[in-house]
């Protein structure tokens, strides 16, 4: 088992539970629980009879809570010297710690753990509209997406395809206000509540686009039905295009981090084995990838029977240091940093 400093052992403990390390699940399982628990306070704590029979009892549970994620985001910061990508990719100039945690401060799911614990902060200082804390303490719920591989995979497939995605919005939005507009001139005369002007048959506009179509405004005209129909088919056609995207995306990002894993599988095992400290570096290329055990143990697999296919090891299906099977390494309690 790999020796990691208190600090690294930190960080493996506060990030998602691989498999074998109970510490860490026991921690992710509990946080978890924490996080659903404040999510029900805040939508009980709405429920007037709830309120004043509990008033008291909440309050301190929101005290423990706030104290609690205060001291996991106070670790985040501290530990996040340590995170995959800092240990595996070695490419970008040397930052100083201070640097990296300054840098960690900005992350996506920094600033959300910062929202967690703020308006209770603030709340000390200022008088605030109580349904706006309510709101901002139920981003404690995006925290889950922590402990979700699907959801960081998403957020990573939109952050990359920022740009395209920024355009097919851009041209929905044209082709909303265009869609406003013409039904403006159509029905103003006839509907002139509900098509006085464009911001008003926007509304429209948002329904039909998105094939919603609420029925509350709909175009009596022959013209604006004929106009309307052609806006609903178009619609169709719109709003497949950022799910369209973001799958090809899903699917190619996919395929890449295979790709990457598989290609270092191959490089460090040219001379025919695999020791302890290679699995080691596989292992955290595997989390650095977000990849599950499976992926990684069907990859070197396939690497090794492309290695005897080739004429390169023989017996490569164990290490050659201890015996036992390769598949049996790659977990966390081999892991040779």
């Amino acid at each position: 088992m790999t020796q990691y400093s208190p600090t690294a052992r930190l960080y493996h403990i506060l990030e998602p539970a691989p498999k074998g390390d109970t510490p860490s699940r026991v921690f992710d399982l509990l946080l978890i629980a924490l996080i659903l628990l404040n999510a029900f306070a805040v939508m009980m704590s709405t429920v007037h009879s709830f309120h004043l029979q509990w008033a008291e009892p909440l309050y301190w549970f929101e005290v423990f809570s706030v104290g609690v994620f205060t001291l996991e985001y106070v670790c985040r910061v501290w530990s996040c010297v340590h995170a995959p990508h800092t240990k595996v990719y070695r490419q970008a100039p040397y930052t100083a710690p201070w640097q990296q945690r300054l840098r960690y401060l900005f992350t996506p799911m920094a600033l959300i753990d910062l929202l967690a614990i703020l308006p209770f902060y603030l709340s000390m200082f200022f008088v605030f509209d109580l349904r706006i804390l309510r709101l901002l303490r139920l981003t404690r719920l995006v925290k889950l997406g922590r402990y979700s591989r699907s959801v960081n995979l998403l957020l990573t497939v939109i952050r990359k395809e920022a740009r395209v995605l920024f355009a097919a919005v851009s041209v929905l939005i044209i082709v909303m206000v265009l869609s406003a507009t013409g039904m403006y001139y159509i029905e103003q005369h006839a509907q002139p509540n509900a098509f006085g002007s464009i911001p008003a048959a926007l509304w429209w506009a948002i329904n039909t686009l998105t094939t919603v179509g609420y029925g509350d405004v709909t175009p009596i005209t022959p013209l604006g039905k004929l106009f309307s129909g052609i806006i609903t088919i178009l619609g169709v056609g719109i709003f497949a295009l950022p799910a369209g995207i973001l799958a090809a995306r899903l699917s190619e990002l996919s395929r890449v981090r295979r790709d990457t894993f598989r290609k270092h599988v191959l490089e460090v095992m040219e001379d025919g084995s695999l020791t302890p400290h290679e699995l080691g570096r596989l292992n955290q290329l595997r989390e650095a990838l977000d990849l599950d055990d499976e992926q990684a143990n069907l990859l070197i697999d396939l690497a090794v029977e492309n290695t005897r296919q080739t004429g390169g090891a023989q017996g490569v299906n164990f290490c050659p240091h201890c015996g036992k099977s390769l598949v049996s390494h790659l977990t966390p309690k081999e892991d040779d940093a």
